[in-house]
């Protein structure tokens, strides 16, 4: 319905890594991606049968960028029910993993970080009927999630990796100047805004989803700098309806591939 070949969305990030096998693991066993290639210097996931790609590329001697410049706030993977959502908070507490959570109205979400900080979201929609539109804007929040009901739905089978019918959800941005970048967001790659009153935020999408893009400068207020030699986010592919292949630079220094030929 929001994810299907009709919607501008993430397909794929590139995350440039420091630690290639420690990474690797990390998203074989605690995410539970399947692993389509990996060689030497870089591992290729797949989320779930989706097609929607992480790959990390093995960086040696990269720039580690401030925290205060534009880049990756978090990766977002949706998956399909809430007994999969309690099976890996589950699965990801038996491993001591660090988590964080919130209840956004529209959706239910937990939140960790891989070895080298780039954050990660995994998280469940509620109903799209009964989100609530107001001008426009869907109602989002963050509140606290019930982690002792969210548990109790879990399945009996347990965490057994991602499963099928995951993806990646949406993609959250750390961005210099929101209304420098709004223009590249909303007239480049199509989307519109969804929630624009929310403090220091935007939330972008097509189809009425809650948001497939989001920017914030919550922490940011520069430029991404040298993204092919610093580690983090270094590549977004997107999916863009009736666009030709091309690749594109955000007003604040991201890179974007649009609709990236098969090889």
């Amino acid at each position: 319905m929001f994810h299907g070949k009709d919607a501008t969305l993430v397909k794929g990030i590139t995350l440039n890594v420091t630690d290639l096998e420690k990474m690797t693991v990390f998203y074989d066993n605690i995410i539970g991606l399947t692993i389509r290639t990996k060689n030497e210097t870089e591992t290729v996931f797949e989320i779930g049968d989706s097609g929607h790609t992480i790959t990390l590329k093995l960086l040696e001697d990269g720039r580690k960028p401030s925290i205060r410049e534009a880049g990756l706030f978090h990766i977002a993977i949706l998956l399909p029910t809430t007994a999969d959502l309690a099976d890996f908070l589950i699965h990801a507490s038996r491993l001591n993993v660090q988590l964080g959570a919130g209840d956004h109205i529209v959706s239910e979400a937990l939140y960790l970080n891989d070895p080298d900080g780039n954050g990660i979201e995994i998280y469940r929609d509620r109903d799209a009927r009964n989100w609530e539109w107001n001008d426009g804007n869907v109602a989002m929040d963050t509140h606290e999630v019930n982690a002792e009901a969210l548990v109790e739905q879990a399945s009996n089978e347990g965490w057994n990796g991602m499963p099928a019918d995951a993806k990646i959800g949406h993609l959250h941005l750390k961005t210099n100047d929101i209304e420098a970048s709004k223009e590249f967001y909303l007239n480049t790659l199509g989307l519109k805004a969804v929630v624009d009153n929310f403090p220091n935020a935007l939330f972008m999408s097509t189809k009425n989803y809650h948001h497939h893009i989001a920017i914030n400068t919550w922490q940011s207020n520069q430029k991404r700098e040298e993204s092919d030699n610093s580690y983090g986010l270094a590549n977004i592919v997107v999916q863009m309806p009736n666009a030709e292949s091309k690749i594109l630079t955000s007003p604040d220094g991201l890179r974007f591939e649009i609709n990236p030929e098969i090889q």
